[in-house]
This record gives structure tokens, sequence and C-alpha cells, in this order.
């Protein structure tokens, strides 16, 4: 049977349950019981340079930029992953110089001022694409006539191959500069990493090598190769970082 209990007994109830609890915490532990724990526990140990290392630092581990001196890839995955190889050679380098030129009255030669060292790379009869700013969508081809040294520059002018309607606006020149004959791989072959730049190169084994370069003028395609490889050398140009992926999660020593 419930018994009742009026407001102010069971609060007089509660107080004492509290105050129960507060003196269970607040009794010291026997100094027995410590003893014997202490007993209990075994020492602790310095830690093992042998043993395996923690999960945190075995992650940093695995996810370190480390290669090994070379991966193989079998002829299949080459024709799956479309692996392209591209010879390092002598070729001329495309630079774009960018600008922003003016329309005369007719609608048919452009003029504008270019700064060195930009303005050397400028030629009578290289290639011009230019875009009016206030539609860049449609792009006329045209070619530079004449080009006037002035102090710190140049100006150019460009004639475009067929008259535009002059509203006022900017026209933006794309133009097409050659530097050149230099060795050069493509753009795709090279991956940055830091301060390092690193294609991999085709060994007579049918294996890919890691090779840190150093590079030089970097064009719309290709770039210099100042030092890291030889004319005629077969290196990856698409499908690297496939390569580069697989080399890492491998592991091993790194390609001097």
């Amino acid at each position: 049977m419930l018994r009742y209990l009026s407001p102010l007994r069971l609060v007089g109830r509660l107080r004492s349950f509290a105050l129960l609890g507060v003196l269970v915490v607040a009794a010291p532990w026997p100094a027995s019981s410590v003893a014997q724990e202490s007993q209990a526990r075994p020492p602790e140990s310095p830690p093992d340079a042998t043993a395996p290392p923690a999960e945190g630092s075995d992650v940093r581990a695995r996810t370190r930029l480390v290669r090994r001196s070379a991966t193989a890839v079998t002829e299949q995955q080459a024709s799956e992953l479309t692996l392209t190889l591209t010879v390092a050679s002598s070729r001329p380098i495309q630079t774009w110089v960018r600008t922003a030129g003016v329309l005369d009255g007719a609608g048919k030669v452009l003029t504008a001022q270019l700064r060195s060292p930009d303005a050397e790379l400028v030629k009578v009869g290289q290639r011009v694409r230019t875009f009016s700013l206030n539609s860049r969508t449609q792009m006329v081809q045209a070619k530079i006539t004449r080009v006037t040294p002035r102090p710190g520059g140049a100006t150019v002018e460009a004639t475009l191959a067929a008259a535009v309607a002059n509203t006022g606006a900017r026209h933006l020149m794309e133009i097409v500069t050659e530097r050149g004959p230099l060795l050069s791989v493509p753009n795709e072959s090279i991956i940055e990493e830091g301060d390092s730049r690193v294609v991999y190169l085709k060994l007579p084994s049918g294996e890919y090598s890691p090779r840190t370069i150093h590079t030089g003028i970097t064009g719309e395609l290709y770039t210099e190769i100042v030092d890291g490889l030889e004319d005629g050398d077969e290196v990856v140009s698409i499908g690297s970082f496939f390569v580069d992926a697989d080399n890492k999660l491998k592991g091993g020593p790194t390609e001097p």
C-alpha cells in the first residue's frame, strides 16, 4: 500500500539522502586498499623503440610523399588509362602576351601599348586572338602588322581578319609568341610538389621512374627543361598522376 507523504516530510527525507551522499563521497579511501592497488599494478616500462608506431604516426607514414625507384604498369592498365608517352625534344615554346587594345574608327586595326619584357617578344606577323570586352564569346583573328619601339616598351598594331563594329569597348588581345626551340615536355607531364617538379621517365625495363627536373620557360602547352632530362627521353604525359599515385602507395626509397 502506498503511503502519503506531506510536502514537508518529503523535503526532509530528500535532505537526509543528500547529506548521506556527501558523507560517502567525503569519506577517505582506506590506505590498505590504495597500497594493494599499487602493488597489483605492474610498473610502467619505457617505450620500446622496436615497437610498431602508434595509429596516428602510422597514418602520417602512409601519407608521406615517398617514392619507389620505379613502378610497373601493365599493357592492359596502360590501355585502360590511355597512358600516353611524349619524347623530350627541342621544340618552339608558345607563350601568350595578353593586353588590351583600342579599335580604330574603321573597326579594322587594334592599337595597344606593351611594356618590357613582353614588348621584346612581339614581332610583325605573329597571330593574335581578339575579344571585345562586351562580347567575349565572339573571337576574331588578327595579325601583328606594326611594332613601334618606345622607351620602356612598344606600341603594337594588329590588323583584324574582318572588320567589326566599333562600340567603343576595349578589346582583349592574346598575341601568340614563340621562343626557342628549347628542350621541353608537355605541361601535363609535370607534377608539382612544393618547390620540386617531377616527371615519370620510361625505363628500358618498361617501368616508370620518378625524375626530379629543373624548368625554365613555361608556355601554353610545353615547359622548358633546364636539367634532369635528355633529348629523346620518354616521359608520361597523359596518366602521370596515376603512375605517381601507384608509386606512392607502394612506398620505397626516394629517387635521388
